[in-house]
């Protein structure tokens, strides 16, 4: 049972890490009409890729490794 948990935290950690890439990937500049405040959604769905993709995920994959080795 514990490997099964154990798996399922894995797979979360790589949809966690694979959604952070794919946000990670939406282009940063608008076309020259756009208003300032709508150029922040790019960096701000860049800073929540790179987090996802290469901090939030790695985390679960490694809690998920690490899981059947507790208690």
């Amino acid at each position: 049972m514990r490997l099964v948990k154990g798996a399922l935290i894995v797979c979360l950690g790589l949809i966690i890490s694979f959604i952070g890439l794919i946000v990670f990937n939406i282009p940063l500049g608008g076309s020259e009409e756009s208003a300032v405040a709508v150029d922040w959604y790019g960096w701000i769905y860049f800073g929540w890729g790179i987090f996802g993709c290469f901090v939030l995920g790695p985390i679960v994959i490694l809690y998920g490794l690490g899981f059947r080795l507790a208690n």
